[in-house]
């Protein structure tokens, strides 16, 4: 199809065209140069006047015998038609053929079937940005790049800082229509997703992160404390490690910073025993093999974890991670960083603990297989250095001209016009570099799995959804309330066939306990006394004697023993329980009458009333409370004391925290 001919002044890279039929901006169009090379252009600007439209282009070129993009050597002829290009003549000549080793991100804009890849070896090795202002789409663009990872068994860590990813794990139940025309299918990856986190009671979902202490040098040691220290607290600080023989121990150091005699060294003090009581150093590290696995992706949730920790977190993990694939004790893997000029910002803004190492690693990260994705909503704010190693570049709305200015002068390439618009690009479009020989505008495909960076909604939306589920069966109103929610919409459920629905609120306490194991959390029926293993029923363990009579300091300490060694005798209680043998053996004797104990022969074993807390992990709770409005059909009373709850669980375990809440039940 003609779209016009060319006019006026022509250059090598420029012309005009008089247009005779619509064509919009960006539009993609064909010149014939000579016999049987067609060159290929774009629509960059368009005017109108009274009596003519006018098309400004931009030459892009052709492809030679080698297949390399080349420009033109001489203008082209005024006069000569301008033709609306073919898809396959702009697929050949931008290169966008689908590679072995690809990533489908989306289609090319104005263009529904060519579609675009990146090659995933790139992305492996020359690094990745993703920047846009505040909602405009960043997570979900990376949400896209996981899953192609994903698919292609990549191992992906991600520096989680908002808990927004862990909705990889579940399918995508909206964007179905366009889905189907891509040829995609709903899809989680639970299988393929685990969660680590500093702090587990905010995050009860993830397992807990505990960072290596081995090997911690006085340097790396004062690095990570969460506070820049003064030059007399550093003084002190080195004359304690000194007389340790530099040994970077916690609790060693907490003891010879006190027979110190400067006073500076009770902020010392008060910063060292902060960092002890976060819990995150320990001699049972997080092994870092599990953290980069193949065909898993990590997410370092630090949801609710202080800025200063953050960065601690960041750079331990990153730096440790780096050197074992150095080593080559780890495989290759692709890691993301949300909110990167909080991580490695521009030296004008200040220095994280983590802009050394991820400096390293962006400029020698692909020596050893390691790409990053850096996501950040203030471009201007990353480090310039580091920005400028990136190869591909997926930029989405960006309306600040401090921000504009940045990407414009990383980015290679762009034009003018490009730039400017890149104040305007909408919701599902992004402008991609490092695909092509230029940046190309591409309408980014639905994902597969659930989008988790939505912003919150504090009042509800199902109401209209939910019509069609409850009957003739009547709502309450929608109240702001803390919910356990499950993993499968009304929605969800409305496509798996289920017409009629109920919704129940289930009245429940969420514990955060510990035993010598570690850290871990329950969900507790507060209905009918169940701990609930079942999330879509509310049921689980049921537990009998919530009303026993109160232990006592001896029979507590009896009791713990006991629970650690499932099965014993009176001599090896003896020896851990620091109690006479005659005290301690009557104690045995008063909690075997009371139903506590049971004895078998000369052993001793806890009854079957009790036996759940020798097993009691097999009930962890992972799920996560949000504060969100729902309506409801019914919602359950509450039966069960939780004071005397938690006084009969104490017996047995440590209660760090408890929150009351309700889970929602679909009948």
């Amino acid at each position: 199809m003609v779209v016009g001919k060319i006019v006026g002044k022509t250059s090598t890279t420029e012309f005009q065209v008089l247009v005779s039929k619509d064509v919009d901006k960006f539009e993609y169009v064909q010149v014939l140069d000579k016999p049987g090379n067609y060159i290929l252009c774009q629509v960059v600007e368009l005017e109108k006047d009274h009596n003519k439209s006018t098309a400004f282009c931009n030459v892009i070129g052709y492809r030679d015998k080698e297949h390399r993009l080349r420009g033109l050597g001489a203008p082209l002829e005024p006069g000569t038609e301008v033709l609306y290009a073919d898809d396959k003549f702009v697929k050949d000549t931008l290169g966008l053929e689908r590679s072995k080793n690809a990533a489908f991100i989306g289609t090319l804009e104005g263009r529904e079937n060519v579609q675009v890849f990146l090659d995933i070896n790139k992305l492996l090795t020359k690094h990745v940005a993703v920047l846009a202002k505040t909602g405009a789409g960043k997570s979900y663009v990376v949400g896209v790049l996981l899953e192609e990872l994903l698919e292609n068994k990549i191992p992906i860590v991600i520096v989680d800082p908002h808990g927004e990813y862990s909705t990889l794990k579940y399918p995508n139940s909206e964007d179905l229509d366009k889905m189907k025309k891509l040829g995609l299918k709903p899809k989680g990856y639970l299988s393929q997703v685990q969660e680590f986190s500093p702090d587990v009671q905010t995050n009860p979902e993830c397992r807990p992160l505990k960072l290596s202490e081995k090997d911690l040098s006085p340097v790396e040691l004062i690095h990570m404390l969460p506070a820049k220290l003064s030059n007399a607290q550093l003084g002190v600080l080195y004359s304690s490690l000194k007389n340790l023989g530099n040994k970077a121990d916690f609790d060693e150091l907490l003891l010879e910073l006190e027979n110190e005699e400067s006073s500076v060294k009770w902020t010392l003090i008060n910063i060292l025993e902060y960092v002890k009581k976060l819990g995150l150093f320990s001699d049972a590290s997080t092994p870092l093999f599990e953290i980069v696995k193949p065909g898993k992706v990590s997410i370092i949730n630090l949801k609710g974890v202080s800025p200063e920790v953050q960065e601690v977190v960041v750079y331990k993990i990153v730096k440790d991670l780096f050197l074992e694939r150095k080593k080559g004790n780890i495989p290759p893997f692709f890691l993301v960083v949300e909110e990167g000029h909080n991580f490695i910002p521009e030296r004008t803004y200040g220095e994280s603990k983590s802009s050394g190492v991820l400096r390293q690693i962006f400029s020698e990260g692909r020596k050893f297989g390691l790409g990053v994705c850096i996501v950040s909503q203030r471009p201007s704010r990353v480090e310039k250095n580091s920005l400028s190693q990136v190869n591909t570049q997926i930029i989405i709305k960006v309306t600040n001209p401090n921000d504009v200015k940045a990407i414009s002068s990383s980015v290679e390439g762009i034009t003018s016009e490009t730039e400017k618009e890149i104040k305007n690009i909408p919701v599902g479009t992004a402008l991609v570099t490092g695909v092509v020989d230029m940046p190309v505008f591409v309408n980014i495909r639905p994902r597969r799995s659930k989008h988790g960076g939505a912003a919150v909604k504090i009042l509800s939306e199902e109401a209209e959804e939910e019509k069609d589920f409850a009957g003739e069966a009547k709502k309450e109103k929608g109240e702001l309330l803390p919910l356990v929610k499950q993993k499968v919409s009304l929605k969800d459920l409305k496509l798996m066939g289920r017409e009629k629905v109920k919704t129940v609120l289930v009245p429940c306490v969420f514990l955060s306990c510990s035993d010598a194991q570690g850290d871990f959390n329950l969900l507790v029926n507060l209905n009918n006394g169940h701990i609930v293993t079942d999330l879509e029923s509310g049921k689980g363990v049921q537990l009998k004697g919530f009303n026993l009579d109160a232990l006592s300091p001896q029979q507590k300490k009896v009791m713990k023993i006991a629970l650690d060694l499932k099965e014993f005798r009176p001599a090896e209680v003896f020896s851990k329980s620091g109690l006479q043998f005659s005290d301690m053996y009557e104690t045995i004797k008063v909690m075997t009458d009371k139903g506590f104990f049971v004895k078998s022969g000369d052993k001793y074993s806890l009854s079957d009333k009790l036996s759940f807390f020798t097993h009691v992990r097999d009930a962890v709770f992972y799920g996560r409370i949000d504060y969100s409005s729902m309506e409801f059909e019914e919602k359950l009373d509450k039966k069960v004391d939780v004071s005397n709850l938690i006084d009969f669980f104490g017996r047995f375990l440590t209660i760090k925290n408890e929150k009351e809440c309700w889970l929602v039940v679909y009948e």
